[in-house]
């Protein structure tokens, strides 16, 4: 890999994990889904999965969560954003189509965290979910709002400095 693609790699991930810091205090509201729809369109599967796995790291590090009940299904929770968009939306570049797929990416997410607490901490599901369901909204709405009117411009401005020589 050459060190254009590292430091590329390096600093989109720096942006994916301080942004998350920085709307910490909001409940569920983020540009994460976004950023990763985002990076899987612009730099595809292989560099996406890798800003991945070291953002997750960097959050289960830095938020002292870090557990091998939760770390998988995070990682994994995140890593079907990439799988989504660079194989079922990969021709798609309609706003309002990905914003769609983002909610879709948004409740996964939520959803794979039932594995871990159902088996690992044998939480009640029913009660569980009724109790996540508002947070469950409150991320698929930032991430369809987010998506659909952040996508072009941003895009537009990442391939911009991406395809610089």
């Amino acid at each position: 890999m050459k060190t254009r693609n590292i430091t590329i790699i390096a600093i989109l991930t720096v942006i994916l994990f301080v942004q998350e810091q920085v709307l910490v205090f909001l409940p569920n509201i983020s540009l994460t889904v976004f950023l990763i729809v985002l990076y899987s369109k612009v730099l595809g599967f292989k560099k996406t999965t890798i800003i991945i796995l070291i953002y997750v790291l960097l959050d289960n590090l830095y938020m002292a969560s870090f557990s091998l009940y939760f770390f998988p299904f995070m990682f994994i929770g995140w890593e079907l954003i990439p799988i989504i968009f660079c194989s079922f939306f990969k021709k798609i570049e309609n706003s309002f189509i990905l914003a769609l797929g983002a909610v879709l990416c948004s409740f996964l997410y939520c959803f794979i965290y039932f594995i871990p607490n159902y088996v690992f901490l044998e939480i009640d599901l029913v009660p569980y979910f009724i109790a996540d369901l508002p947070f469950e909204f409150l991320l698929a709405g930032s991430s369809f709002l987010t998506t659909l009117w952040l996508y072009p411009p941003v895009k537009r401005k990442l391939l911009e400095l991406y395809l610089k020589n």
